[in-house]
């Protein structure tokens, strides 16, 4: 199995000047990870063919028209992310111990109310039903922390790689985040003492980090000492889409639905990195006014995204013999608006010195985007008044994810290259659902489902047979489309996402009923980069390439939800 890898310099690289628009965030805003009724969690959402439930409507309009009658419906729920992280100074090998963070929060999967309207007829139109609901798409919820030593590398080394070049007045100037192009987290840096100039080459300002020291000559800076490096991330917030529905019921064989969605979403990320010497006495700093030591150091990073959207849905629901029920439906592309802000903040920790904090001005930018369509089909058949058994089929095609300027007619040129990336490498995910349910008595029932969802990220080989990633193709760009390289042939990872859920039900011979589920998602492992890697020397002078740590996520997301519901 392919392992995710996320690398902060690359992530930051994105949003220096606008946020967040990359193909992963694309993907992440896009994506459905349905919730819903309790009812619909605990069959693992395959309910294309069902219908008659309010976390039904979501996945397919015609869903509304199956029940006889109106009912009103809240579902409270509770995640928990459950992340354990591993921490590799030196790349993906020796792994050191794993340590385990839980996060859990509440949510709100489901809420919604449907009318139905019997028109008296006995054959054709029978029926009309109306719903106003939301039903929760997708939600966040993660937290991971890696910790490790590392006496090679530094993420503050590598803000003074990163810098050459740049001018220390200028780093120092307030106005160079709205003036010039160097990149917030360099300027939030330097801002905040995490490096400084020491030599220049051929005029051009050379730095060095504070965890480093220079060189007796002058000639290199390197890590002296052992660093305690932390990286914690979190990820919080929700999609939820408004649903308005209408539903037709033909002569109880046949249903129709039409439904418009209004997705609204909020999505925050927060990166905090941390690092502190194992011994400050091996870490010396010369100022002006003295000397003094390296204590620790903290970089942080905040980005928020607000979603709204809207597209249209269409669905149908056959019932062509007994017991057998068909279920397909369709949706058309969202047509999303995002705006975004993000912010760093950066402090140092010194001996016998006063450290220093900074940070950056508010970000602020919007953009639309144009998300997949989804297709989904299903099929159901019912054991008379024992139970079912249910499955669906869903695809939806990534590549057709398009960023557009909101103030620009057409697809803006400033988005050329993300949405060539786009094209190519983000392809098609397909999803397959699997439920049951088994009546125990008149009033319980128990439930089971299963669901497995490919991912849409894929690779290509280029005309020299080389793996290119969308982060690669991105930084060759003009190779591409100078032609002096191809993508010859495109390949999917295969990483796949899990979902198992049990459900009981309750339901009273008057008008309310009671649904519990409890889920548990795996997500495919991940790696994570907290820095770029980079040119530097160990302490004897010697050329050495630093490679970023990496930190090995296990991800699963357990979500209980309890479904209350009265019929009308």
């Amino acid at each position: 199995m392919k392992k995710i890898v996320l690398s902060a310099g690359l992530f930051l690289a994105a949003v220096l000047a606008a946020g967040a628009q990359n193909m992963y965030d694309a993907i992440t805003f896009s994506q459905n990870q349905y919730f819903g009724t309790a009812r619909s969690m605990s069959l693992g959402n395959a309910m294309t063919a069902l219908g008659g439930d309010l976390g039904s409507v979501g996945i397919n309009p015609a869903g509304s028209a199956v029940a006889p009658y109106g009912q009103f419906v809240v579902t409270p729920g509770f995640t928990v992310s459950a992340v354990t992280s591993a921490y590799s100074p030196e790349g993906e090998e020796g792994y050191g111990l794993s340590g385990k963070l839980t996060n859990g929060r509440m949510n709100l999967p489901n809420i919604g109310m449907t009318f139905n309207c019997n028109t008296g007829n006995r054959y054709g139109l029978r029926s009309v039903s109306f719903g106003f609901l939301s039903n929760q798409t997708n939600n966040f919820n993660f937290a991971a922390e890696g910790f490790g030593s590392n006496d090679r590398s530094s993420r503050f080394g590598e803000f003074a790689w990163s810098a050459f070049g740049y001018q220390p007045e200028m780093l120092d100037d307030r106005r160079s985040f709205d003036n010039t192009d160097i990149p917030w987290d360099l300027l939030t840096a330097y801002q905040a003492g995490m490096f400084g100039q020491y030599a220049s080459d051929n005029g051009a300002p050379v730095h060095v980090g504070i965890t480093e020291s220079i060189a007796p000559d002058g000639t290199h800076t390197f890590v002296p000492g052992t660093l305690a490096q932390t990286s914690y991330r979190t990820k919080t917030g929700s999609k939820n889409d408004l649903v308005l529905n209408v539903g037709f019921n033909f002569s109880d064989k046949l249903y129709f639905g039409f439904n418009l969605g209004l997705p609204t979403g909020r999505y925050r990320y927060g990166e905090s990195y941390y690092e502190a010497a194992g011994d400050p006495a091996q870490f010396p700093i010369t100022y002006d006014d003295g000397p003094a030591n390296f204590k620790r150091a903290a970089f942080n990073y905040q980005y928020t995204a607000d979603v709204t959207g809207i597209y249209a849905k269409v669905g149908v629901i056959a019932r062509p013999v007994k017991g057998l029920r068909l279920g397909a439906s369709f949706q058309t592309p969202t047509a999303y608006t995002i705006s975004e802000t993000w912010q760093y903040s950066a402090s140092t920790t010194l001996v016998n010195h006063v450290g220093a904090e900074a940070n950056s001005p508010l970000g602020e930018y919007a953009y639309s985007l144009r998300s997949p369509y989804i297709a989904t089909f299903g099929a159901a058949f019912t054991f008379g008044k024992s139970g079912f058994i249910s499955a669906d089929y869903e695809l939806a095609d990534y590549s057709v994810m398009r960023f557009r300027d909101l103030h620009s007619r057409g697809y803006s040129d400033g988005f050329q290259a993300q949405n060539q990336a786009n094209r190519y490498f983000a392809g098609v995910s397909r999803s397959f659902r699997l439920g049951g349910e088994m009546r125990l008595s008149s009033e319980w029932s128990v439930r089971a489902g299963y669901t497995v969802t490919t991912s849409p990220e894929r690779y290509w080989i280029d005309a020299k047979g080389e793996e290119v990633t969308a982060d690669s193709f991105l930084r060759n760009y003009d190779d591409y489309v100078g032609m002096t390289n191809n993508l010859v042939s495109s390949h999917y990872y295969g990483d796949k996402t899990r979902s198992w859920s049990v459900g009981i039900g309750y339901s009273s011979p008057g008008s309310f009923f009671m649904d519990l589920a409890l889920r548990k998602t795996r997500y495919p492992d991940s790696t994570f980069s907290p820095y770029y890697d980079y040119e530097g020397f160990d302490k004897y002078g010697n050329a050495q390439y630093m490679v970023s740590p990496k930190i090995l996520n296990h991800y699963d997301l357990w979500s209980a939800a309890l479904t209350l519901g009265w019929r009308f």
